[in-house]
């Protein structure tokens, strides 16, 4: 107690010393005890986010930009900064199409399968430059049309529409001539229309891009002012008007950028599209009312010429008589379905027909009447007992009873499989000829029977799920039972990489790129699991390039073949870094890094992430994962050339530049 007053009286800096020492002697009492019990530190929780390094064709990084991450209909959208990173959290786990997007470079396109943490690193990202569409547009008067207004859309080379997420954007504005520049544009096929007030909804020529560099020109094209007008009167089976009834018109060509909004009919059962540019146009409505309980649509194609008015009529309602045949006489109580011949119909228009057709059954006559049925070209299904028999025919619009003949002859098919000889249940067997198609699916055993298929020669098909489809031409329907032999479809090859450190351990959380030599396929990034393996599903057929990376370890490339039959095994050897601090005079300006192997040869696209490409005339430089060996570090500036050589043996390496 004694003790304790003489504390009090000692000065209060005396006090506070001497209570820290002892709360330090304390502290190192109490450790031995918490590591003896098992205490560990807090795990390091890693923050949900993929990041990226964004450079430009000459390895510099670029200064902005955007990125968008689709998985699904959700997207993820981040900026670049001018640094060249970005980071983003995706929404979710599992597989996004990521677009990195900057002004004057080609975008690029990658499918990255996001793990379980949303925690990933990219591979860096190394954009290129893109092919460019130059076009003069001037209106009849050969006036030039100054900002024009367009609407297009880009597909792969193999004809995939592509993601663009760019919206509808011209790269320079139009000069006073009227010319427009379109890009940077990436190989594939580029569709594109304008579309601006007072002028005719004109699709340009389709244009393909086999050169990244080119810059095609599209010559002088005049734009319709003010374009044609075509009127749809909408009727019904008497010739009356159908008011408010919604038809819609659009270009029957393939990957079309043309877009038309629907229109409804006035009063007078009109329907009136203006601004159109010459061509032909694909005009589709709904019947007026339900055939059977089936809303049927009916379309028919007109032709516009550059200018004036083109009225045509449509008829949505009618009646439709068949009178169904057999050798045997008049087909009773058998089941049919009908319906006209259109092709599937835009969004959200589509969605509200059905394509199985208007249904009835034939009385003792054979006959069948079906009403709201449109006229004009359609098909009828003749529902036999062990197949159905189909007929391409003409619906007249006064009603008239159209007669359809099924002819005699059977044909009986069995489908095997190929290899084992073994029966192909539900394969869809088919014949043409005669004037029609007789259509079938192979029972349990893999047989079938087509019922009139005529006399006469013909094709017959057979097709199931995971086999090749098969046909071969008959000069006549055999007589005794057919086999046809369907050879089954390779399976879509996995590649399963899996990664190793030079101890053989498995490294978990390495990144793979996967890169097909055909362009028309997407790179795909994934990430090891525990045991180091990764898998890329529905890998294509030809060349590919593993690129493999990790914190720590230097990038490994692996080229494989068309074999695959054998393990894919990648090895990393641990790398190092060099830090450098840059203290140059303020007048040097920003350097650019460049690193060379002691062959003189840049290394630079194997640098990761983190290890700067630019630096400020003052900084703090960080480059690697670099394997031991000897290399060069040098800085471009307005000062001309400084470099430093430096080898790595066991660890990281520090330099200055001066």
């Amino acid at each position: 107690m004694e003790n304790v007053r003489s504390l009090t009286r000692l000065p209060p800096a005396f006090q506070s010393a001497l209570a820290t020492s002892l709360l330090l002697l304390l502290v190192n009492a109490v450790a031995p005890v918490s590591v003896a019990i098992g205490a560990q530190p807090p795990p390091v929780v890693e923050e949900p986010g993929v990041s990226g390094y964004v450079l430009a064709p000459d390895g510099t990084p670029v200064s902005g930009g955007t990125v968008v991450a689709r998985s699904g209909i959700v997207s993820t959208r981040a900026s670049i900064d001018s640094t060249g990173r970005f980071r983003l959290v995706p929404m979710r786990s599992g597989s996004h199409q990521f677009l990195v997007s900057v002004p004057g470079l080609v975008p690029y396109r990658v499918i990255v399968t996001v793990p379980d943490s949303r925690s990933l690193r990219l591979p860096v990202i190394r954009l290129a430059l893109g092919a460019y569409f130059r076009v003069r547009l001037v209106s009849p008067a050969g006036e030039p049309i100054i900002a024009p207004q367009l609407r297009r859309r880009l597909f792969d080379v193999s004809g995939k529409p592509i993601f663009d997420g760019l919206s509808d954007r011209i790269s320079d504005p139009a000069d006073n001539d009227g010319a427009i520049t379109i890009g940077p544009l990436p190989r594939g096929i580029m569709t594109v229309a304008v579309d601006m007030p007072l002028f005719a909804q004109t699709r340009l020529p389709d244009l393909s891009f086999s050169d990244a560099t080119k810059t095609v020109d599209g010559g002088t094209i005049a734009i319709q002012q003010p374009g044609a007008v075509l009127h749809i009167d909408v009727l019904d089976g008497t010739g009356a008007p159908v008011p408010n009834h919604e038809v819609h018109i659009d270009d029957p060509r393939p990957r079309s950028p043309l877009v038309f909004r629907p229109v409804r009919t006035n009063q007078q059962g009109r329907a009136t599209f203006d601004r159109l540019a010459a061509g032909q146009y694909r005009v589709s409505t709904t019947a007026a009312d339900r055939c059977a309980n089936v809303l049927l649509t009916t379309s028919r194609v007109v032709a516009v010429s550059g200018s004036g008015t083109v009225e045509t009529p449509l008829v949505v309602a009618g009646r439709a008589t068949f009178r169904i045949t057999s050798p045997f006489g008049p087909a009773k109580a058998v089941l049919i379905s009908a319906s006209p011949n259109v092709p599937p119909l835009p969004l959200p228009f589509a969605n509200r027909a059905t394509s199985f057709g208007c249904r009835g059954v034939t009385d003792a006559d054979g006959r069948v009447t079906l009403t709201n049925f449109p006229p004009g070209p359609a098909h009828v299904d003749v529902h036999m007992a062990n197949s159905t028999y189909v007929r391409q025919i003409q619906v007249p619009s006064d009603g008239r009873e159209v007669a359809v003949a099924i002819p005699e002859g059977f044909l009986p098919v069995r489908v095997v499989n190929a290899l084992k000889n073994q029966p192909v249940a539900g394969a869809t067997i088919t014949w043409t000829g005669s004037g029609a198609r007789v259509e079938a699916a192979a029972t349990a055993s893999g047989e079938a029977l087509l019922e009139g298929v005529g006399t006469a020669g013909g094709t017959l098909a057979a097709s199931a799920h995971g086999y090749e489809p098969a046909q071969e031409q008959l000069t006549e329907p055999p007589g005794v039972p057919h086999t046809i032999a369907l050879m089954p479809v390779p399976p879509t090859p996995n590649v399963r990489p899996r990664v190793i450190t030079t101890s053989g351990e498995p490294l978990r959380n390495a990144v793979v790129e996967l890169i097909s030599a055909n362009p028309a396929e997407v790179p795909r990034v994934a990430v090891t699991d525990a045991k180091g393996v990764v898998t890329f599903p529905d890998v294509p057929s030809g060349s590919l390039q593993l690129i493999a990376s990790a914190d720590g370890f230097p990038t490994s490339t692996q080229r494989i073949e068309e074999d695959r039959t054998t393990e894919v095994v990648v090895t990393l050897s641990r790398g190092y870094r060099v830090i450098a601090s840059v203290e140059l005079p303020a007048t040097a300006g920003p350097q650019l890094v460049r690193v060379v192997n002691d062959g003189n040869a840049s290394i630079n696209s194997f640098l990761d992430g983190e290890s700067d490409r630019r630096v400020e005339s003052t900084g703090r430089l960080s480059l690697g994962p670099l394997a031991p060996g000897a290399y060069v570090i040098e800085l471009h500036g307005a000062g001309g050339l400084r470099s430093e050589r430096i080898r790595i043996i066991d660890r990281d390496v520090y330099a200055t530049f001066r």
